[in-house]
């Protein structure tokens, strides 16, 4: 009898174990996975364009969006399939993210590198950028 117990609580403690193990994996139904993507879309300020101050996006923003990149805000890419926003940083040795994509502000980029999303938030690692003229 005894064995039967340690057996049936051997089992239960491994299950519990894959279980835990798989959620942790998951977030809010999202893997927390790097792949390597291609994104389109915009660079905005990720203040302005939360708050929809002074429209935080296109062409009547641009310059509000330099100084607030510039500043210090968080950069973001309003990707344009899915309007999903995503945090940009550079790769580890690269110039940061606010100093390079400044000059971006309101305009369409094509950025290659790493994306991840974990607990609602999107991150973009990028690699390379291209102006789409």
């Amino acid at each position: 009898m005894k064995q039967l117990r340690l057996l049936i609580t051997v089992v239960l403690l491994f299950a519990v174990a894959l279980i835990t193990n798989a959620q942790s994996k998951k977030v809010n139904g999202e893997k927390n996975e790097m792949k390597e993507v291609t994104l389109t879309g915009e660079i905005i300020d990720q203040k302005c364009y939360t708050t929809g101050m002074m429209g935080g996006k296109g062409e009547d923003h641009k310059e509000c969006a330099i100084s607030c990149i510039k500043g210090g805000l968080p950069v973001g890419l309003l990707e344009d399939k899915t309007e999903k926003v995503y945090t940009v940083v550079p790769k580890a040795g690269m110039k940061g993210a606010n100093e390079e994509l400044a000059k971006y502000a309101a305009q369409k980029v094509k950025l290659t590198g790493m994306a991840a999303t974990k607990g609602g938030q999107s991150l973009f690692i990028y690699t390379k950028i291209e102006e789409i003229k």
